[in-house]
């Protein structure tokens, strides 16, 4: 391999990697800019991760499968639950392993596998983080009930705009 083909080489590697990462990140924000916006009610909960740092951990009444429906999803499914609005809020649907064909949806991935409490599924707006001082706030100040602001995509990738006080 000669000089001038190392360097095609090595700039062909460095181009495939600036991809990736534009992919990973254009990826991140296509709910932020094309979804719609949906307010759902949340129960915050105050964890803090060594290597995550602090946030506030967002309950949803959807993010469990109840123990009868659960034996149909198994760990790593792809599940949907259909919004339908409510006034202000958006109220959510049973969970349904086919996507729906119009609407606002949500899509998530079971993360557990059936138990006496049911399975949880995982949407990507579970966790809001937050300097220490913010999260420990914004706990105290939603402790009894909470609106997430989250943006939808036309393909259910949800995204966490904000929590509010309901």
């Amino acid at each position: 391999m000669n000089n001038r083909q190392r360097k095609f080489a090595f700039a062909a590697a460095i181009l495939f990697q600036l991809v990736v990462m534009a992919g990973v990140w254009v990826n991140g924000f296509y709910p932020l800019w094309l979804g719609e916006e949906v307010r759902l009610k949340t129960r915050p909960v105050d964890p803090r991760d060594l290597f995550r740092g602090n946030y506030a951990r967002l309950n949803y009444d959807f993010d469990t499968i109840e123990p009868g429906e659960s034996a149909d999803f198994r760990p790593g499914d792809v599940v949907y639950v259909p919004l339908v609005r409510n006034g202000d809020l958006w109220d959510p649907q049973p969970t349904q392993a086919s996507r729906p064909e119009s609407g606002v949806f949500l899509r998530g991935r079971v993360t557990s596998r059936p138990w006496r409490s049911g399975s949880r599924v995982t949407f990507g707006i579970e966790a809001l983080f937050a300097p220490k001082e913010k999260a420990l706030a914004l706990e105290k100040q939603l402790r009894h009930a909470a609106v997430a602001v989250v943006r939808v995509a036309p393909n259910g990738r949800a995204a966490l705009v904000s929590v509010n006080s309901e």
